[in-house]
């Protein structure tokens, strides 16, 4: 019995550092992209492909 509830509570502890961990990189990525939307040059490129896109 508590080998079993050691086993289930180390289950629930790693999957919750797997999410924890997943939400993390999400975050992380989504700060990178926000960051390369508001730089100039990033700005400037997607306006270049919109003006080419509209031809």
């Amino acid at each position: 019995m508590n080998d079993t509830w050691l086993a289930l509570t180390a289950a629930v502890v790693h999957q919750r550092d797997l999410i924890c961990d997943a939400e993390h990189e999400r975050l992380v990525r989504e700060a990178r992209r926000l960051r390369r939307q508001r730089s100039w040059w990033y700005r400037l490129w997607q306006r270049l492909i919109n003006t080419i896109g509209r031809k």
